[in-house]
């Protein structure tokens, strides 16, 4: 079922430290869910905002591309990694959202977006190709851009989405179209990539993420933010909840 699209004020530097920290003390006492926090300051991350028609979200309009950062709790253990939403179908879930899994990426989205072997590889090889911590914000849109349009023609040839309800980016796509071409002649290596499915937004998330000490930091990090000035909420910005895919919104 899909989650409805829904004003989101964009979280506070305080919301977001104790989005971690809910999360990681949840997996203390539950250590059985994996728990997902997307915790993406869209201020700051490389992103830009595209124009996308997705007829099956019932969704005309902006969304953000660009790369997410996501706090991961399993086992006790929190991670930060840093992923591209594969799930342009469904809205993404608020907070601390428990009942993910971690999956192959050819096992995941869920419907009606669903992966192959073939599909998955492809994204395999845009991302070896392609992805960087510090990438260009046009660069990060046009490869999660490129991610969205090889999931939605995957879910088309398969018959999981009828052709007139497939993605349509209707903006400048950030050279997701040449990302898609050069997987005719790549010949390098693909990356090691694991999925995020679960009842909010799905993501991929390199299979070798951040450690504890990074979630330490992060954490530090916030809090002298909070010490040294009070948070801004800043609002006017919807989230569109499936990967982030919007200007003010989140797919």
């Amino acid at each position: 079922m899909k989650i409805r699209q829904k004003p989101i004020i964009k979280p506070t530097v305080a919301a977001v430290i104790g989005w971690i920290m809910a999360a990681s003390f949840a997996a203390n006492v539950n250590a059985a869910p994996v728990i997902v926090a997307d915790v993406t300051d869209w201020s700051t991350t490389p992103m830009e905002v595209v124009n996308v028609n997705d007829p099956y979200l019932n969704y005309d309009g902006g969304v953000y591309a660009g790369i997410n950062t996501l706090a991961v709790t399993e086992n006790g253990n929190t991670t930060i990694n840093s992923g591209f939403c594969i799930d342009p179908f469904h809205w993404s879930d608020s907070g601390p959202t428990a009942g993910y899994s971690t999956v192959p990426l050819a096992d995941a989205p869920k419907l009606p977006g669903t992966l192959n072997a073939a599909t998955a590889l492809d994204i395999e090889k845009l991302w070896a190709e392609f992805y960087s911590s510090t990438m260009s914000s046009p660069s990060a849109a046009g490869l999660q851009v490129a991610i969205w349009e090889l999931i939605s023609a995957n879910a088309v040839a398969t018959a999981e989405l009828p052709a007139n309800e497939a993605l349509v980016i209707t903006s400048y796509d950030y050279g997701a179209s040449i990302d898609l071409a050069s997987l005719a002649t790549y010949t390098g290596p693909v990356a090691n990539l694991t999925a995020l499915t679960g009842p909010g937004q799905d993501y991929v998330i390199d299979s070798a993420p951040d450690g504890g000490e990074t979630f330490i930091m992060l954490a530090l990090t916030m809090s002298a933010l909070v010490l040294a000035r009070p948070a801004i909420i800043k609002s006017a910005s919807l989230k569109l909840k499936t990967c982030r895919i919007s200007p003010s919104k989140n797919l």
